[in-house]
């Protein structure tokens, strides 16, 4: 569960919240409210990674298929990927 704080309390904390572990965001609330969500630089380039994936339609259209087919046992060893891509 993402740590909680108000906005004073972020206010007080706010220089020592980059020596805090970052696994999960700090939800900042007004009048018991969650209006900001603070989390660490790399946890933000993470998602914003990770977003760019997953809004890349061609991207996420060839991964199914090919868990559809490595489901379906379609599927080469290494050796041959390798000799296929010339490595």
């Amino acid at each position: 569960m993402p740590k909680r704080l108000t906005i004073a309390q972020a206010q007080q904390q706010l220089p020592n919240l980059p020596g805090e572990p970052a696994d999960e965001p700090i939800i900042i609330t007004q009048d018991g409210v969650p209006v900001i969500a603070a989390l660490s630089y790399t946890h933000l380039t993470e998602l914003l990674e990770t977003l760019d994936i997953l809004t890349d339609t061609e991207f996420v259209t060839r991964l199914r298929q090919s868990i559809v087919q490595s489901e379906q046992g379609n599927t080469i060893s290494w050796e041959e990927a390798k000799a296929q891509l010339g490595l």
